[in-house]
This record gives C-alpha cells, sequence and structure tokens, in this order.
C-alpha cells in the first residue's frame, strides 16, 4: 500500500486530467450524473498537483476524495435547485392543463358529452348531479386520459 502512495505522490499531473477525462467520458455513455463529479475533482487535482506539487500520496488521495464528495453533494444540490426552477410539461399530459378552467357543452348524451375549451373538443362525462344542458357552462373537475370530468359551473 505504501508504494501506491509513492506512485500517486509521483504522478503527473496529466495523470489526474487523464482520470477526469476518462470519468467525464464514462459519464457521456451511461448519464447518470454520478461520474461527473468525481472527473471534474480529477481535473481540479491536475490543476492543483501542476500549481503546488509536492503534496504526498495520503494528502493527494484524502484531498481528492474530498474533492468528490463535496463536488457530488453540490452538485446534486445544484441539479435538484435547477429541476425545480423549470416550468413542469404538459406536453404529455394535455388534459391535466384544463382541470380547473371553464368550458362550454356541446352536446349531452346521458352522463357523458362534448364540451369545448379553446377550440378543442374533450369528451366529457358529468359529475353527480344534473346534467348540463347544451350551451351551458361547466367547470373541469378531472381530467382521465383523453376524456374530461365537469360539473356544473357556479355562478
Amino acid at each position: 500500500m505504501g508504494d501506491l502512495f509513492i506512485w500517486i505522490s509521483q504522478a503527473s499531473p496529466w495523470l489526474w486530467l487523464a482520470l477526469g477525462i476518462i470519468l467525464i467520458a464514462l459519464e457521456i455513455l451511461a448519464p447518470s450524473f454520478i461520474l461527473i463529479w468525481p472527473g471534474l475533482a480529477a481535473m481540479l487535482m491536475a490543476g492543483l498537483t501542476w500549481l503546488v506539487p509536492g503534496f504526498s500520496g495520503q494528502a493527494l488521495v484524502a484531498l481528492y476524495a474530498t474533492l468528490s464528495i463535496a463536488l457530488l453533494f453540490g452538485g446534486r444540490a445544484l441539479m435538484a435547485r435547477v429541476e425545480q426552477d423549470e416550468p413542469s410539461s404538459v406536453l404529455n399530459a394535455r388534459g391535466q392543463s384544463m382541470v380547473g378552467r371553464d368550458a362550454k357543452v356541446l352536446s349531452v348524451n346521458g352522463p357523458q358529452g362534448k364540451v369545448e375549451i379553446d377550440g378543442v373538443q374533450w369528451p366529457t362525462t358529468w359529475e353527480d348531479g344534473p346534467a348540463p344542458e347544451a350551451g351551458q357552462w361547466v367547470t373541469v373537475t378531472e381530467a382521465l386520459g383523453t376524456s374530461l370530468r365537469a360539473r356544473l359551473r357556479k355562478t
């Protein structure tokens, strides 16, 4: 084990840079946002060993481990904040964006019918209670795949 620390202490900054490139390349092949942080830590180690040579092997391993862990937790926190700030997409859940909106009843056939929202017709089932008549307004209460559930709009 002592020979390993001696070898690490004598290693060129290019070795740390190569390790960083390899880890980041592996991250590109299997995107998990795990290997990028030790890869970036290795690149920082390359710069550190180039600017301040002479660290012991144990110190370099401890510093690399500390940098890797710090970048992992810091990067994960940053990624969580960025993902939280992104607006959620309703591209594949268009019906969900209709919940709470008012719709005009086009036709009624018992407990089912069609409503129109923004020029688009939606098959709809009515909640318990009186069924609306064509021309009345309803409020969408739920999206069920490509159909909606609605109740008479309260005026």
